[in-house]
């Protein structure tokens, strides 16, 4: 027998961080979709196709450089945060002022708790 404390599966890499990693995934396909979507309602016609094309392949760029697992970029865990924050500030805004609120709002607060979550299971 070891004298080492015993580990909570659920908290060390178990059930919880597994939920909350896989929110993380759907939560970026969300922003890339809101995105699109913002950009489609709040410019009209072909622009607005355009726009969702080019708000998704940036956003898609800055997060694959800067916020990914396998970021080429590393930053601290701060600027990561600020990053994340101003993304999802951005496109939730985005979709406010698009007749979307209710979906700017839920996008944001959905990330916020995920990011609560993370920092809470010590991942980042």
């Amino acid at each position: 027998m070891t004298d080492r404390p015993a580990r909570d599966p659920f908290l060390d890499g178990g059930p919880a961080l597994r939920t909350a990693l896989g929110l993380r995934f759907l939560l970026e396909l969300a922003l890339l979709a809101g995105a699109a979507v913002a950009a489609v309602r709040l410019l009209p016609g072909w622009p607005g196709w355009v726009g969702a094309i080019v708000a998704i392949v940036v956003l898609a760029v800055v997060w694959g450089l800067l916020l990914s697992p396998k970021a080429r970029f590393g930053i601290r865990s701060a600027g990561r945060v600020l990053l994340e924050t101003a993304l999802f500030g951005a496109v939730g805004a985005a979709l406010w002022a698009s007749g979307l609120g209710i979906a700017g709002v839920a996008l944001f607060a959905a990330w916020a708790l995920d990011r609560i979550a993370l920092a809470v299971l010590n991942r980042d």
